[in-house]
């Protein structure tokens, strides 16, 4: 039986799947993050600590499905997609972006 090839690879990035990043992504990780929060984890952390129970957990499934949407794609294109969602945060490797994993993945709703 022939296998099909994986789909993931072939559907385009659209920002407008994910709503609750295109809202948290530019009010934290903003193109002055690092002069407020040092770090983009810690711009995380200052969105968990101000935000509802629901909108942590939106932003932690649109997290979660951005990071398997772009599973296996080159750094520039996660770093576009990135940027397209609104955030001045450019990840310069995939332990950057690991590291907001762990802090969503902690995250209490």
């Amino acid at each position: 039986m022939k296998r099909e090839p994986s789909q993931s690879r072939s559907v385009p990035f659209d920002p407008g799947d994910y709503p609750a990043l295109r809202e948290m992504l530019p009010a934290y990780l903003h193109q002055d993050f690092v002069d407020e929060y040092g770090t983009a984890t810690a711009a995380i952390k200052g969105f968990l600590e101000e935000a509802s129970g629901d909108e942590i957990l939106q932003v932690k499934e649109d997290w979660l499905r951005f990071r398997k949407a772009l599973t296996g794609r080159p750094l520039k294109e996660v770093q576009s997609a990135v940027g397209r969602l609104g955030s001045a945060w450019t990840p310069q490797n995939e332990g950057d972006l690991k590291r907001l994993d762990e802090v969503l993945n902690r995250a209490r709703a």
